[in-house]
């Protein structure tokens, strides 16, 4: 029955569609299922596909024949310039999903935009859209995602927060930008700001670095392990339990929860998707189960939203899909159906998605409402 109801939020967007002469599209996705942004690319994969069975099993394609290529840029910015290079000029591709990071996208929107290609990237910072009107973004910007987070931080009462944050990754930097302002305004005192390198693993200075501010509040955005690690030795070297942990939305992922333990507990991240949130949330969650053997995180479930949202301008790019009809039937994507945030994504007219969010937090190794 589950099944059946996320089929049907599927017919609903496709009974809007305008019948259209089959047309051969190529979809090509260039994400990273290997190295650093793995724990992304892996469910966001899974997502996608899932996605594209049901799609397709429902003539979800508007009746064009559509081919979807998946490749790994191995988290190497270089190699995704290459690989979109080549979707784009020797594969003909129609439409790009991906890359993951924000520094991935900054490298690789310009090209895709030269070669008026439309690419639909999960970076989180809105400067990717600068590279031109055939980026978009499937993230919302972090000063709405983290808000959330922040007033529930705000609402607990800490006088001083210390923050840390990946300085080699322009959205994790913005994502430490939103949240210390937000504090600040609050009147909350940020005790410790301090950088940090993707390949960084010794935590050791940082650590007593943090426990010497005697922060009430500690916020870091990182890649989900090695987030879990600087929590890990900070509490390690110190750190008070009562302590009120933040992170972004990584921190909602199984790997921040399993390489964190206990010493995660209580973390408030931000939610796009919460399995409950909805009927159609539920079924995914369940199809998702059912098909890889866990539960569905926030980037699985971006996936498969992603992959809808394809298709969705697949169907409305009119009798001959072209590289230039998806950009246009991208860019109108207005109160789509979907399985995330309040149940509908909208693109404004700056390609930034809008659905709707809710802060979380970890507890007993799992995702519980504050």
């Amino acid at each position: 029955m589950r099944k059946l109801k996320l089929s049907c939020l599927a017919a609903t967007a496709i009974a809007l569609a305008t019948p259209v002469l089959a047309d051969d599209v190529k979809v090509g996705v260039v994400v990273s299922t290997t190295q650093t942004y793995a724990f992304v690319g892996v469910p966001l994969v899974n997502g996608m596909k899932l996605a594209a069975d049901e799609i397709s099993a429902g003539n979800g394609w508007g009746g064009n024949k559509v081919d979807i290529v998946y490749q790994d840029n191995r988290s190497d910015k270089q190699e995704a310039i290459a690989l979109i290079t080549r979707m784009a000029e020797s594969e003909n591709a129609d439409i790009i999903i991906g890359p993951i990071a924000t520094s991935e996208a900054m490298a690789t929107g310009p090209v895709a935009n030269s070669l008026k290609i439309p690419m639909f990237t999960t970076a989180t910072s809105p400067a990717v859209l600068e590279a031109g009107p055939y980026i978009f973004k499937s993230t919302e910007t972090a000063d709405a995602y983290l808000a959330p987070v922040a007033e529930q931080v705000i609402s607990m009462g800490p006088k001083s927060c210390f923050v840390v944050t990946i300085r080699d990754n322009e959205g994790y930097v913005r994502q430490r930008d939103v949240f210390r302002a937000s504090l600040e305004k609050a009147g909350v005192n940020i005790v410790g700001d301090e950088g940090i390198l993707a390949a960084d693993t010794d935590f050791t200075a940082l650590s007593t670095k943090i426990v010497s501010a005697e922060p009430d509040c500690l916020f870091v955005t990182a890649p989900p392990e090695q987030a879990a690690n600087i929590i890990i030795q900070a509490k390690q070297a110190g750190l008070e339990p009562d302590t009120i942990l933040a992170g972004d939305s990584g921190a909602g992922s199984q790997k921040f929860i399993d390489a964190g333990g206990s010493a995660i507990e209580g973390t408030i991240f931000p939610a796009s998707f919460v399995a409950d949130s909805s009927e159609s949330a539920a079924a995914f969650a369940a199809n998702y189960q059912k098909a890889y053997g866990n539960a569905p995180d926030l980037w699985a479930a971006t996936g498969y939203t992603m992959m809808q949202t394809v298709a969705n301008a697949i169907r409305n790019a009119g009798s001959d899909v072209t590289r230039d009809s998806l950009r246009d039937a991208m860019a109108a994507t207005k109160d789509m159906p979907i399985v995330m945030g309040q149940g509908k994504l909208t693109f404004d007219e700056n390609r930034i998605p809008h659905m709707g969010g809710i802060a979380m937090m970890i507890k007993d190794g799992g995702w519980a409402k504050p």
